[in-house]
């Protein structure tokens, strides 16, 4: 065959020839995959053409209906990030699926990042049988839903304080028929998880996207007395990324009187050039 006549196997190739040299060297070639939509980021110098670039990334990934744009920085605290469709069908609820599970996703209304996929799967296969979950920041459900099908957890108590992702993360519930496993709970975390919940979980997850150090100590007192494990996400500077985090384990555990080992800190994805997001898994009890 004609190496002319080939299909384009990326989006810088379909491009080739609709944008200039010039333009595509602005170009941002990555994307998140969320379900049947793409969300991608659309530099400045390049938002004359961004039609151009989504029905492109359409034309070469045809599992997609919709590309949408980020259109803002994540805000408020619900931590959403805008976007504005650009090209496909005028949508923005996405049907996502991650190790078996079915979720629904307003892109725009709640906080969702497919890019943690990886640490919803590894948590999975280290919860025990019998273990009660907290499941904090927990969006549309990813992390207890995902817990839910692919570990031997007694239950999930979810936490959330946008009222939208609760509605979703209900649907999704009975969408992956977990209504037995995950508890989906409208509220604080950190008025929740100190008094209600307190002594509750085996193990807390905290995926928050901003400050989690500003949930550990809610987070520790709902740990069993007998001691259980916290995953602790942070975004930290790429250059010492887990001093800061490790400090504030250390110095929360000392204000409540609590002993803490920690079991496995790692680097888990890349946010900028100067920041990094990691995660400090650890134990928890009283001394």
């Amino acid at each position: 065959m004609d190496s002319a006549k080939k299909k384009p196997r990326n989006l810088r190739e379909v491009l080739r020839g609709k944008l200039s040299k010039r333009e595509l060297g602005y170009l941002v070639k990555s994307f998140d995959s969320v379900g049947n939509i793409a969300v991608i980021e659309i530099p400045p110098e390049l938002e004359k053409k961004e039609k151009v670039v989504g029905e492109a990334l359409l034309s070469v990934n045809p599992r997609f209906e919709t590309v949408c744009k980020i259109s803002g920085a994540h805000k408020g605290s619900f931590r959403i990030q805008p976007v504005k469709v650009i090209a496909g069908k005028r949508n923005k609820t996405a049907l996502y699926i991650e190790s078996g599970c079915r979720m629904k996703v307003d892109l725009g209304k709640v906080f969702f990042s497919p890019r943690l996929s990886h640490e919803r799967e590894r948590i999975s296969k280290l919860i025990k049988k019998g273990e009660v979950v907290g499941a904090f920041f927990a969006g549309v459900g990813p992390f207890p839903l995902v817990f839910a099908k692919n570990s031997p957890m007694e239950k999930a108590i979810a936490i959330e304080l946008n009222p939208h992702a609760v509605k979703l993360m209900r649907e999704n519930i009975a969408l992956n028929k977990a209504q037995e496993k995950v508890e989906p709970v409208l509220g604080d975390v950190n008025k929740l998880a100190s008094t209600k919940f307190r002594g509750k979980f085996d193990r807390a997850v905290m995926p928050l996207p901003k400050d989690a150090g500003g949930f550990l100590e809610a987070t520790m007192l709902s740990i069993k007395p007998s001691g259980g494990v916290i995953h602790f996400y942070q975004f930290s500077p790429t250059d010492d990324p887990f001093s800061g985090p490790l400090k504030r384990i250390r110095e929360t555990a000392s204000k409540l009187g609590l002993k803490t080992r920690v079991l496995r800190k790692k680097m888990v994805r890349s946010f900028s050039a100067q920041t990094i997001q990691v995660v400090v898994d650890f134990r928890v009890k009283r001394a």
